[in-house]
């Protein structure tokens, strides 16, 4: 049996696609095995391509009705018999050493079950061709853990889906509800890990900033899963008022303001008036100016809110408690 299963998932990106596969069939470590999901019906491009290689490490999985990225991630989180896995998406690729060094960051370590490392961003240019931004998404250089809970995981992720390595006999731990907001998987899988979480600060991996996405700019969704997000948070801590306080002092810096999302997760989902005293004259003009500008989007949130009553459940359930002093 291989040591790793990769999970390559592509829609409509032929040519990005075989940059991916190429960075996989380019790595030092050879024992994997490879399922290719095909989330567009009626592209034989990515079957026939793998057929083309001769590589017999490659599953080739065509979906037979469009899944979505929510519902196509999940399934690299149905549980594997291999010992690790990992995500490759079509758009990103690795750095030649990106198994062999990650999976021995697991194997010195049995207590990590979540790994990821740092990841250089390339930007598409209209052309087709890519520029280097010469960033990273971590400007670190040292390694490190992160313990339950960070600030930034109220509203965010730390962990990179196209750079992690995961434990398979852990992985349908990490399911998601499949109604969940695609824009927003990784900030609600990372509720189920178990901390802390190991960031390998040497880039192994390639982010792609592509022209066409499959995020949906629709900011009722999006602000409506933020805050759930944020609600889940502050009500798993031991102490809402000292953490309300804590994550307006982290976010109210932040541009765009986040503040709106604060008082709208009292409203809908903690219904704890008193955590507004945290608010200071600042946040309340934030946040009086987002509610009258979004007046109309309130009912429809509300909605939304409601018709995501199986993410709220989840992120319940796997967000860990904690101590706040």
């Amino acid at each position: 049996m291989p040591t790793c299963r990769v999970y390559l998932f592509t829609y409509d990106r032929n040519e990005m696609l075989k940059r991916a596969i190429a960075s996989l069939i380019g790595q030092t470590f050879t024992d994997w095995v490879c399922e290719l999901h095909n989330d567009l019906p009626g592209n034989t491009f990515p079957e026939e391509y793998v057929r083309s290689l001769g590589d017999d490490r490659f599953i080739i999985k065509t979906h037979p009705v469009n899944l979505g990225t929510t519902q196509s991630f999940n399934l690299a989180f149905a549980g594997c018999d291999e010992d690790y896995a990992t995500m490759l998406e079509d758009d990103n690729w690795w750095e030649p050493t990106f198994l062999e060094e990650m999976i021995r960051v697991m194997e010195k370590d049995n207590s990590i079950a979540v790994s990821w490392c740092n990841m250089h961003i390339w930007k598409e240019n209209e052309d087709r061709t890519w520029h280097d931004t010469g960033k990273t998404i971590w400007p670190v250089n040292h390694d490190r853990f992160f313990t339950w809970p960070q600030p930034s995981q109220a509203l965010g992720h730390l962990h990179s889906t196209g750079a992690m390595l995961y434990r398979g006999s852990k992985a349908a731990q990490y399911q998601i509800p499949p109604g969940s907001l695609s824009n927003a998987v990784e900030v609600i899988r990372e509720r189920a890990f178990e901390h802390p979480i190991f960031l390998n600060s040497k880039v192994l991996a390639n982010f792609s900033q592509t022209l066409v996405t499959s995020q949906t700019k629709d900011k009722i969704k999006w602000t409506g899963t933020l805050i759930m997000t944020v609600a889940s948070y502050i009500n798993s801590s031991s102490n809402p008022k000292a953490t309300t306080k804590q994550l307006l002092e982290f976010y109210r810096t932040r541009r765009p303001s986040p503040v709106a999302v604060f008082f709208l997760a009292v409203c809908f989902y903690l219904k704890k008036p008193s955590l507004l005293l945290n608010l200071n004259a600042n946040d309340w003009y934030r946040t009086i100016r987002w509610c009258v500008g979004n007046i109309a989007n309130i009912k429809p949130m509300a909605a939304y809110l409601k018709s995501q009553e199986e993410t709220w459940k989840y992120l319940k359930a796997n967000t860990k408690q904690f101590e706040s002093v």
